[in-house]
């Protein structure tokens, strides 16, 4: 069965989890900064590549924040494409 989100923020917090855990993650003391992210649908800058680290490379940079990440694989850990 397809899982729907409300944004890809959602996505994102759902690949690694749930909002506690991804709260958890970044040591954050309640989930409420989490939650304005999937609200909003913007994760701040500096937590983007972690945030995809986390969740398996689910939803990349570039999916989740397009405007500092402009091309599909920026952001992604370096591959061998042999």
């Amino acid at each position: 069965m397809h899982q729907s989100f409300k944004n890809i923020s959602e996505e994102a917090v759902k690949a690694v989890g749930s909002m506690s855990e991804v709260s958890r993650r970044f040591g954050f003391s309640s989930v409420q900064s989490v939650a304005n992210w999937v609200s909003k649908n913007r994760v701040p800058p500096e937590r983007v590549i972690p945030l995809c680290e986390w969740g398996g490379w689910a939803v990349t940079p570039h999916q989740l924040r397009p405007d500092i990440y402009p091309n599909a694989k920026d952001g992604l850990p370096g591959r061998n494409s042999a």
